[in-house]
């Protein structure tokens, strides 16, 4: 059972001491670390309170303050902390010296040893990790930082903000020491530092003032041929956000250390931001383009938190969308308007429903603004990043975008420098907006709902047409959608809709107009052109205006109208989405319509002939069948293993159904395949798309064809190859995948793909590849890319995952027990695999059930028995 007390944010208490400057000295030895802190620290109140501050695996050398060193019982000290008793009532310096060992800290958070390197990571709770602190995100402060180590060993020493000094030692010319000052009040989480043996490669940026930054990326020997393009993402955000919120970066130096051993995609470090090498390490030949887009979105993410998120930071943890799902937001439009406006929102609709919406169903659903947590760590989910990001969105779309920027810029001059709350954001977007709160258009604290309460809205649409009058009748009736509460909240939920007259030429009738849904139920009266016979065609949620699902009385007529006519990206894609849905519910229920079929695949080839060429990107996307995730949310007991297979089979119909105007398009694409990123991507994208469906149907050629292509000079080709062969398990897939490995097997970074590869193709030999590839030499246990590589893949392995007799759950449980020994953090985000144990169908409910209660009783972390005890509840 649980040991470790829930923390509730009606709990929050303000610190009473303000910490406004830092000085950290790091001697950097060989089996060791001793910092010495000194802070400065004011009382908020004259009465004299407490001082608590937080450790973890710290050993105290020494203790002091204003000069005279404090003895026991004038402070006492636990292993989850220290406390001084007795401060002074005004100002005064603390200095503690102490001892940690980062060369034994598997945990990835704190200081630890990574590949010969020393760094960090402290955000959420793992500053505690390196000194005794508050370690709360509301205590801001400015911190001076000294390192000091063997130059041999640690040639490299980088902290926040800028360089202020460096130079060997007069007492020991071996060892070196660099100074560090950030100018800018951060929250301890933020602060980083890294030593060890690196490369740089170096550019300078320009800001709209005049200012010189210098951008500095550090990766090992050898690495540095893959920073270009990083580097450019970077100078890309740097523009961007000038040009769009007028923010200019505020240091003289910009720095990005590449690391292997890293729990996050990235860490916004104020001036040092720290990533996973997955997401610097990147160009065509080693990254496909969905990688090189991932890369770039990341890095101006933590580029963009320099003021959303450290400038402005959170107050306190259960604010943590504050930061996230306003910079997910920012990443997003970012890379809309780099691109594709169109296809970005679908890409990333499309991922809010495949793991959003099935977390918003599941045992560990929480709300944007959690009440209450146990391990924080366990909150860095996809509801705080990209359903935050979606909240954002509404605001955007019912504000206007020029009313938008203005509450944002009164939210960054209000509270920069300081620890804000979600309501401190919403309040200033208001007043920004429209200067008094009473000129809002919605009611405030329906919005706000979407913040404190779990689960997605699900919305009713039902129409009735007066042909007479050519008025379009709508109702709207909206509910949570949620297993953990029947409680029916009304939501804002700003519905974007236009309306097609079936008569005249598939023209919009009414385009792009806005509706309110904030009531239980609430009506809408469309006027059309007069003279309509027909009733119109509705296209609702377009640009999917708010992240709720929704069940109208659209018929499938109207669907197949919009998938060919819609001219919106997001709606007219949906509605291919949904009709696939319908194909593939119907042949799972037994009850398959080959007349529905039949018309998609019509409606599919007459696609192919408009966009093939205008836009092969957009064909590639509409062509694709709904994710895993969506399938399983049709139904209440759900057959994993059937679903796999009917989707398949399903896959199999379309290859077949439309084989020759696959294999004329894939001529077509040869010529624009080699073109530099992103120029190509499209012609890629549907390259890898085609030959999927043609592998499927049996075509023995492109499956040739697809082994030949796995040493192109492009990753995304090579990798399109190893997917079109991927269901298959024959001697084809498993010559590729020999000749893949043996092209990169020295790159540890693409040989992670390999692993996933592998664990997630279908194998006959079974949970003993899976077995293998955890004990092969190249696999790194203390990687938690490797570990999502393997165990993740296995966990889309769906025949073997999912085995009926239980032992792919009860396999996972054990390597589960084993990573939480070593990393917890990665552990608890992964036995997420389980949460969806309820609604499988009773053979894989009980295998699942079994192995939930063998992690339970297993000797495991606080942040992992938080999550699966949420999934037994």
């Amino acid at each position: 059972m649980s040991t470790q007390k829930s923390i509730k944010l009606s709990d929050y208490v303000e610190y009473p001491f303000l910490i406004p400057s830092i000085y950290l000295d790091f001697d950097i030895g060989t089996d060791y670390v001793v910092v010495q802190s000194s802070m400065i620290i004011k009382p908020k109140k004259k009465e004299s309170s407490k001082l608590v501050l937080k450790g973890n695996q710290i050993k105290l050398l020494s203790i002091s303050i204003n000069g005279k060193e404090l003895k026991l019982p004038e402070y006492s000290i636990s292993d989850k902390g220290l406390i001084i008793h007795s401060p002074p009532g005004s100002e005064f310096e603390l200095k503690i010296r102490s001892l940690i060992d980062p060369f034994r800290n598997t945990s990835l958070e704190g200081l630890y040893l990574s590949s010969g390197m020393l760094t960090t990571q402290c955000e959420a709770e793992g500053f505690r990790r390196i000194c005794f602190h508050p370690d709360r995100p509301d205590v801001l402060s400015r911190y001076t930082v000294r390192i000091e180590a063997d130059r041999t060993l640690y040639p490299i020493l980088l902290s926040n903000g800028n360089e202020k000094y460096s130079g060997n030692l007069n007492s020991n010319n071996l060892r070196h020491e660099f100074i560090w000052e950030d100018p800018f009040p951060k929250p301890c989480y933020l602060f980083a530092l890294v030593a060890g043996k690196l490369n740089s490669v170096s550019d300078t940026y320009i800001t709209n003032t005049g200012r010189l930054i210098d951008i500095r990326i550090y990766v090992e020997k050898g690495d540095e041929k893959y920073t270009k393009h990083a580097v450019n993402s970077l100078i890309k955000a740097m523009k961007w956000d000038e040009e769009n919120y007028g923010l200019e970066y505020d240091l003289d130096e910009y720095k990005i250390v590449a690391v292997r051993h890293f729990n996050m995609g990235a860490m916004e470090n104020k001036g040092l931001n720290i990533f996973n090498s997955k997401l610097v390490l990147a160009d065509s030949k080693t990254a496909t383009d969905d990688e090189l887009e991932r890369i770039e979105s990341v890095i101006a993410h933590e580029y963009f938190h320099n003021w959303t998120g450290n400038r402005i930071t959170c107050r306190d943890w259960f604010q943590l969308s504050l930061k996230e799902g306003l910079t997910v937001f920012r990443d997003q439009s970012f890379t809309s308007d780099l691109h594709s406006k169109g296809l970005k929102r679908i890409e990333d609709v499309s991922f809010l429903r495949n793991f959003q919406f099935a977390e918003d169903k599941g045992p560990t659903s929480h709300a944007v603004k959690p009440k209450e947590y146990v391990a924080i760590d366990n909150f860095y989910t996809t509801t705080i990043y990209e359903k935050g990001a979606e909240l954002i969105r509404m605001l955007e779309l019912l504000l206007g975008k020029e009313k938008f920027f203005r509450g944002i810029n009164l939210y960054i001059r209000t509270f920069d420098g300081s620890a804000a709350t979600t309501e401190d954001f919403i309040n200033s977007l208001i007043k920004g907006a429209y200067l008094e709160e009473k000129n809002c258009p919605f009611d405030l604290d329906k919005f706000l709902n979407w913040y404190y309460k779990s689960g997605t809205p699900k919305v009713y649409i039902n129409q009735s047409w007066d042909s007479k009058n050519s008025i379009l009748n709508v109702s709207f009736e909206q509910k949570i959608d949620s297993e953990k509460t029947s409680e029916n909240t009304e939501m804002v939920i700003p519905i974007l809709y236009s309306c097609y007259s079936r008569e005249k030429g598939a023209s919009p009738i009414a385009e792009d107009n806005l509706f309110i849904l904030d009531k239980n139920k609430k009506n809408l009266k469309i006027h059309t052109l007069p003279g309509e016979k027909e009733a119109p065609v509705l296209s609702l949620f377009r640009r999917f205006s708010s992240p709720v699902v929704w069940e109208s009385d659209l018929l499938i007529d109207d669907y197949l109208f919009l998938f060919l006519n819609d001219n919106d990206y997001f709606s007219r894609w949906d509605s291919g989405q949904y009709l696939m849905r319908e194909i593939l519910k119907t042949r799972l229920c037994n009850k398959a319509n080959y007349s529905l079929e039949d018309r998609f695949i019509n409606a599919i080839k007459q696609t192919i002939k408009s966009l093939e060429i205008n836009d092969p990107f957009f064909l590639a996307t509409l062509i694709a069948i709904p994710g895993f995730a969506e399938l399983e949310s049709l139904f209440t007991k759900v057959d994993p293993i059937r679903i796999y297979r009917e989707s398949i089979d399903f896959q199999v119909l379309i290859g077949n159904e439309i084989l020759q105007e696959l294999r004329i398009i894939s001529k077509n694409l040869l010529v624009n395949i080699d073109h530099q990123w992103p120029m190509g991507r499209g012609e890629r994208k549907l390259l890898g798309t085609i030959w999927f469906y043609l592998s499927l149907a049996g075509d023995i050629d492109v499956q040739k064809n697809c082994v030949e292509s796995i040493s192109h000079s492009s990753m995304t080709i090579s990798r399109a190859a190893l997917g079109a062969l991927k269901p298959l398990d024959n001697t084809l897939t498993e010559e590729a995948s020999n000749l893949f490995y043996n092209l990169w097997k020295e790159n540890p970074v693409v040989l992670d793909s390999w692993f996933a590869y592998e664990a997630s193709r279908p194998h006959k030999r079974g949970i003993n590849v899976i077995e293998k590839l955890l004990s092969h030499p190249k696999f790194d246990w203390k990687a938690p890319n490797a570990i999502r590589a393997v165990l993740g893949g296995f966990s889309k392995n769906i025949d073997l995952f999912h085995s009926l007799d239980g032992q792919g759950y009860l396999f996972m449980a054990d390597k589960l027990i084993e990573v939480d020994k070593i990393n917890p953090i990665t552990a608890s985000r992964m036995v997420k695999v389980f949460s969806k144990w309820k609604t499988y169908i009773n053979k894989n409910k009980e295998g699942m059930y079994e192995s939930l209660l063998k992690l339970n009783k297993a000797n495991i972390s606080s942040n992992t028995r938080e999550v699966v005890e949420l999934i037994l509840n």
